[in-house]
């Protein structure tokens, strides 16, 4: 769900009268003479603003501002007809398919599902596979036929034969071989049949139970998913990592780099290895040495990630670390080599406090067909659900071979129309079923027509349960048309902004222009040296390293030429980088003496510091092309407080004063 939080300035007064009248005394806040009551408001409140929940936990007054923000944009983008646009419509609707599943589902079998994640997800699998695709509606001659063709392959894989092999020679998933490169897009390498490590929910359902139910080192029986028929190899299992949050030094390795190349990589991340194996700063090696610049403005540090959202190789070096702030041996990824420092390794949190993100994922996840399978049981006795299953013969003869070609029509049967079935106040008849069969139909392989008529219809007759289930939802289930309400202006908002706030500041190129030329006194970049900063460890080495920077200066020579002279015997010598830098971008900055020429050595946690500064630029105000992203968000904020006290001008708001007040009351303190 798009939403935002808008923190906004508020330019008009709100009323606040002392009372409304007796009848209305639940009645908080009239925007029009539209009623928001205490317990809308309370509910949004206790849900957003909790103070053992909120980032930025709000008073009572406070968060009423912005509540009464949200709901006159929501007021404003209804009169506007946003919600009857055919956008709006599509994307509710969308939502409201995900929110009904939780409804739709059998809540003893959907336990029982939940538990079972819960125990898989104690564990990442790491498995390869071999797929032989099939149709799920294929004729079973050709079913047959690629089974048989997965079974002689899973023969030679038991008997011995590389898996990797036999994936690449053999397996219908295309990443088993890869793909090479074209005019528009960049090749990739073949995984080999190799998937990784995973858990519960990352792969096809009946897939994932094959996975688990095969011991480690092992060939799996066949299973079929909606995609064919699989074989599996579990190559290793081990307990959940969690979530991990790990460091590292990468030296990039080019693609198809040659052999000294690599081996320069190598020498190097050995050699970065052993100065930690002897007790060097970790977090100074990776500022000095490591090519993976966004991580070393970190520290190292890497976002926090799960074994199914890394490269297997990274999971393989740290997956036996049992103690944090160790390193792993150097190891190679397909980016280059690396040292990993693991932080910390959060583990499987409890089934508690998993719980409702496990039975989230049920309901998405195809497993849910198997809770909705006995929900249609019990509404159909719910509903005194009958059915005439004779009158389903005429489909029989009347369908016909064209219906694989999505050629048939349902005029075909326009003279019959008797009830196929019927529950609570719904009737069924043929007519609905052939203009179902007609809409549903695509190009397939054919099969028997009594087959085909027969499983579209027990479709049919599960579709129309659940279809009628979900269009009652909101008189069956209070929460579920809160919930509804709640996505429906959370929706609006969103639509609404973007057209008056976001979009606009984009695109009003001229509004931006002025608003940067007004303020440009915000816009200024602070006095700033033009110069190469160069790093050494070793005391010594930054004496030597400073006279050959004057010497180098004096002839014109690039910082390359010195990097390279200091760095013959080991490449961890020195580093160095050229930029302009204001005293925040560089520690070292503010600790030397401003003025043209070669600085004077100057040592900052544990590494030595000289600086050639070419220039001296004074400070100056930045131009619109630098900081245009800064400036957007700027303006953006300074059109949604116009946005804002204009709505505040438009629409009559009255808070009561005396709700409010026993609102105030249940959060003191």
């Amino acid at each position: 769900m798009k939403y935002k939080n808008f923190f906004l300035l508020f330019g008009l007064m709100v009323f606040f009268l002392p009372g409304f009248s007796g009848e209305n005394d639940d009645v908080l806040i009239k925007i029009n003479g539209k009623n928001i009551t205490k317990a809308e408001f309370i509910a949004v409140y206790e849900k957003n603003n909790l103070y053992n929940q909120a980032i930025d936990p709000k008073s009572v007054e406070e968060y009423l501002e912005l509540f009464i923000n949200f709901n006159l944009k929501v007021f404003e983008a209804i009169n506007n007809g946003l919600d009857t646009t055919e956008s709006f419509i599509n994307e509710l609707n969308s939502y409201r398919e995900q929110l009904a599943q939780p409804y739709l589902n059998d809540q003893v079998v959907t336990e029982a599902l939940i538990k079972e994640a819960y125990e898989r997800m104690k564990y990442h699998i790491r498995a390869s596979h071999i797929l032989k695709t099939v149709p799920e509606h294929a004729m079973p001659d050709d079913t047959l036929k690629t089974y048989r063709i997965t079974q002689r392959i899973r023969e030679r894989a038991l008997r011995g034969d590389d898996f990797s092999f036999l994936a690449i020679e053999n397996s219908d998933d295309p990443s088993a071989k890869g793909s090479a490169a074209t005019a528009n897009s960049p090749g990739a390498p073949g995984n080999r049949g190799d998937l990784g490590y995973f858990s519960a929910f990352s792969m096809v359902y009946p897939f994932e139970t094959m996975a688990y139910a095969t011991p480690v080192g092992e060939i799996s029986e066949i299973v079929r998913s909606s995609f064919g028929f699989h074989i599996i190899k579990v190559t290793d299992k081990i307990p959940t990592l969690g979530q991990v949050r790990a460091a590292h030094i990468m030296i990039s390795v080019p693609k198809n780099a040659d052999e000294k190349i690599e081996k320069n990589a190598q020498d190097k991340i050995n050699e970065i290895y052993n100065k930690l194996l002897q007790g060097e700063d970790f977090v100074g090696l990776v500022k000095q040495f490591s090519d993976d610049k966004g991580s070393a403005a970190r520290d190292g540090d890497i976002p926090p990630f799960t074994a199914n959202r890394m490269l297997p190789e990274v999971i393989k070096a740290i997956a036996d670390m049992t103690q944090n702030d160790i390193y792993t041996k150097p190891f190679r990824t397909q980016f280059g080599w690396h040292v990993f420092k693991v932080h910390e390794k959060s583990g499987i949190a409890s089934y508690e406090d998993m719980y409702p993100e496990i039975k989230a994922r049920v309901a998405r996840d195809l497993r849910s067909q198997i809770s909705q399978d006995v929900v249609i049981e019990k509404l159909k006795s719910e509903y005194g659900f009958v059915e005439n299953v004779k009158n389903i013969e005429p489909f029989f003869r009347l369908v016909t071979p064209e219906i694989f070609e999505a050629n048939w029509n349902k005029d075909k049967l326009k003279n019959i129309n008797e009830v196929l079935f019927s529950f609570a106040n719904q009737k069924l008849t043929q007519q609905d079923f052939a203009k179902y069969l007609e809409d549903t139909q695509v190009k397939r392989t054919s099969e028997s027509i009594v087959s085909y008529v027969n499983g579209k219809y027990l479709s049919f007759v599960n579709k129309s349960i659940i279809d009628y289930e979900k269009s009652i939802l909101n008189e069956k289930y209070p929460d579920f048309k809160l919930i509804m309400q709640e996505y429906h202006d959370g929706i609006l908002l969103f639509e609404l902004t973007d057209k008056m706030v976001w979009s606009k500041a984009m695109n009003d190129t001229l509004g931006l222009r002025e608003f940067f030329e007004k303020n440009r006194g915000n816009y200024m970049w602070d006095k700033r040296i033009n110069a190469t900063i160069y790093q050494t460890r070793d005391q010594k080495v930054a004496k030597k390293l400073r006279k050959e920077v004057v010497k180098a200066n004096k002839k014109g020579l690039d910082f390359q030429v010195v990097i390279d002279k200091f760095n013959q015997n080991s490449l961890l010598n020195v580093s160095a980088a050229s930029g302009f830098y204001e005293p925040k971008d560089h520690p070292a900055v503010s600790l030397v003496e401003w003025k043209v020429g070669v600085s004077q050595i100057v040592k900052f946690d544990d590494s030595f510091f000289v600086i050639s500064i070419n220039e001296i630029l004074p400070q100056e105000l930045k131009k619109l092309t630098e900081i245009r992203g800064l400036v957007i968000a700027d303006y953006q904020n300074y059109l949604e407080s116009l946005w804002i006290n204009e709505l505040r001008g438009k629409y009559n708001i009255v808070v009561n004063q005396k709700v409010l007040n026993e609102v105030k009351e249940l959060y003191k303190n």
